[in-house]
């Protein structure tokens, strides 16, 4: 029996059809092509998501006491194989879309730490980044976002794969770019045929 992978996809671009979305939808359909997916695609910009409020209940519960699109989100990021995010750079960091949603998983920061619980033990999980800005690739701009991400995939249990970066967005939009958009799709076979 071939196994299905659980992929969970999150844009964290506030434009649903702009330059991240195109190329989360090349990834998935990469991902399609090389393994028997199922996917999840959250739009963060129009989830009801509530931001961290450090209050701390989840280090002796276990869980965030907010009810929100969260509790969907967690099922999503607990069940994946495959944990995609495609987010813009805005000053050098991830988009509040994103990192809203990051901060909200300090749930599995605490079973971590706190809690000393692996909640994904001998799981063979994936994470992968996928994010544009709009300069030419001069400054560094996506080691905010990499330092962010290397943290997340620890709490997650996710084995850091490759990214793809796109740069220079404000004079070549990623629509335009096919050698990109290959090698997007690239990315998502690749990404995919490490469950095959």
């Amino acid at each position: 029996m071939v196994k299905t992978v659980k992929v969970a996809a999150f844009l964290g671009s506030p434009r649903t059809g702009g330059n991240n979305a195109v190329l989360l939808d090349e990834v998935i359909r990469g991902v399609n092509r090389s393994a028997n997916a199922e996917v999840q695609r959250f739009v963060l910009n129009q989830a009801n998501i509530y931001p961290c409020q450090a209050c701390n209940s989840c280090t002796h519960t276990g869980r965030c006491v907010r009810r929100d699109d969260m509790d969907l989100i967690y099922t999503a990021l607990d069940d994946c194989d495959l944990f995609l995010l495609a987010a813009p750079i805005f000053f050098s960091g991830l988009s509040a879309q994103a990192k809203m949603m990051i901060d909200r998983c300090q749930p599995y920061w605490a079973a971590k730490y706190v809690r000393k619980q692996d909640l994904f033990a001998g799981r063979k999980r994936w994470g992968s980044l996928i994010s544009t800005c709009g300069q030419a690739a001069s400054l560094n701009q996506f080691a905010g976002a990499l330092q962010v991400m290397n943290t997340f995939y620890l709490m997650l249990g996710l084995t850091k794969a490759d990214n793809l970066f796109l740069a220079n967005i404000d004079e070549q939009p990623a629509a335009g770019r096919t050698d990109e958009l290959a090698r997007a799709y690239r990315l998502g076979q690749q990404l995919g045929g490490k469950f095959g």
